[in-house]
């Protein structure tokens, strides 16, 4: 693919962006090297509950901060709504760093936790809308490359440094995004949708070519869907009444339904306790770190065939993989103390069923979901979709991660194992009936296409 002046602003833009989800990343993965690092961090004492307080309540900031987001990025714009939310990242660090209770420690997470969840609806709706079909599906899974790679970023600054420094170190992705954030353009649906064609026009001639005739094509058309859209704006039940809207917001939410049920958020929470129970030849650390890069590197391959392979196939593939490693850790933990011992091959398994789990959730359901949502709906539902889709997203991540812990006390990590490989084989079964392929399609097209018979059909 040619890099030609708008495929660079577009990737440059998207890039900038997205460095929000690296942002994203710093905080998720905080959790791990926290909990060990809390106690002799602070000058109050830490029990366990509140160790399981501060990791899952994060995701009750990020439903508050996912709810509203969509219509006030609206309102304000993608832009200026990318650097309020952050605000409320930068002042979660402040008193993470500062606390002098547990209640300020709380107070932070929940405040990190609203960023985030309006963050993530924010901004794959901006590199939907700023991206050219061809390249979307790629310049979307740059979410989850960052998100990746702000996980490992923690893992590793944690290993080494004391809790303030960590704070600091993660804490100054959050400033360095805000500034960029001044030096991309505004989304032209944005400007289109507020009858501001000349800022549109300015907006979308720095994302394309520099060709007129191309750009006031393009702006055309997208202004057709949009005026098109604001003549059936309505109520949200009205809005939902469209039988497309109805499709788009089952697509939207089911896939973030499944992201998190996939049990994702359980073993990037507690992997270091995970590996510790289920036991292993390798250090803790080492396995930690080891699945992070692994992470990484099928992150990037996910983003380099998503326009090639398609969303639906990468989907299922990941689905079923990550079926069959539940599947098999739970083997694993019902066999181990017959077949296991401590220095045999087989106790690299886990480490093993843990790295294709993550490859295959990197894949697919990582960086998947956000480049659907980004897609999926119109813009009469837009800020209803995206919302709810995150808000779904965000209150699985806290049912997840709080119910970890006391799932495992009842059923142990065997039940827990196989409850998620049931989960994630839902899942490639609500893909295969129910998402259609978005690959190579305008946003108008796909509009099209959820509106017509068989619409639902790949």
């Amino acid at each position: 693919m040619a890099l030609t002046k708008g495929i660079r602003n577009q990737i440059v833009s998207s890039l900038i962006a997205t460095l929000g989800a690296m942002v994203m990343g710093t905080i998720l993965g905080w959790t791990s090297p926290a909990n060990a690092l809390l106690p002799s961090g602070v000058k109050f004492s830490i029990s366990v509950d509140d160790l399981k307080s501060f990791s899952s309540i994060f995701g009750i900031g990020a439903v508050i901060g996912a709810l509203p987001a969509g219509k006030i990025s609206a309102i304000i714009g993608r832009r200026y709504s990318m650097v309020l939310f952050e605000i409320y990242i930068i002042i979660g660090w402040i008193f993470l760093t500062m606390a002098n209770a547990s209640w300020m420690l709380l107070v932070g997470r929940v405040l990190q936790g609203i960023g985030v969840g309006a963050l993530c609806t924010v901004i794959p709706t901006y590199v939907a809308e700023i991206s050219q079909p061809h390249i979307r599906g790629t310049l979307g899974t740059i979410f989850q490359v960052y998100v990746v790679i702000g996980i490992l970023y923690s893992y590793v600054v944690g290993s080494i440094v004391e809790y303030v420094t960590l704070n600091l170190l993660c804490g100054i992705w959050t400033v360095i995004h805000v500034v960029l954030t001044f030096f991309i353009p505004e989304s032209p649906y944005l400007f289109l949708c507020k009858n501001k064609d000349e800022k549109a026009n300015v907006s979308m001639t720095k994302l394309r070519d520099g060709n007129a005739t191309d750009v006031e094509n393009e702006l055309s058309m997208i202004k057709r869907e949009i005026e098109l859209q604001k003549a059936n704006q309505d109520t949200f039940m009205k809005v939902m009444a469209n039988k497309a809207n109805r499709k788009s917001l089952l697509i939207g939410i089911g896939c973030m339904f499944f992201q998190q049920t996939s049990g994702i958020n359980a073993i990037i929470f507690y992997m270091a306790y995970i590996f510790d129970e289920i036991g292993s030849s390798i250090t803790t650390n080492t396995s930690v770190i080891s699945v992070g890069i692994v992470q990484l590197v099928m992150t990037f391959v996910a983003m380099m065939v998503v326009d090639k392979a398609g969303r639906r196939v990468l989907l299922i593939i990941s689905a079923v993989v990550m079926s069959l490693s539940f599947f098999g850790l739970g083997l694993y933990l019902d066999q181990s103390h017959k077949l296991v011992c401590k220095d045999s091959i087989l106790s690299w398994l886990p480490l093993i069923l843990i790295a294709l789990y993550i490859s295959a959730f990197s894949l697919g359901f990582g960086p998947i979901p956000w480049v659907v949502m980004g897609e999926i709906f119109s813009n009469e539902v837009k800020p209803y979709g995206t919302s709810l889709a995150t808000a779904t997203n965000w209150i699985l991540v806290f049912a997840v991660t709080f119910l970890t812990f006391i799932t495992t006390e009842s059923i142990g990590f065997l039940g827990l194992f196989w409850i998620y490989s049931l989960f994630c084989m839902l899942g490639a079964i609500f893909i295969w009936y129910i998402v259609p392929e978005t690959k190579n399609k305008s946003l108008t097209e796909i509009q099209l296409k959820l509106s017509g018979n068989n619409n639902l059909q790949p």
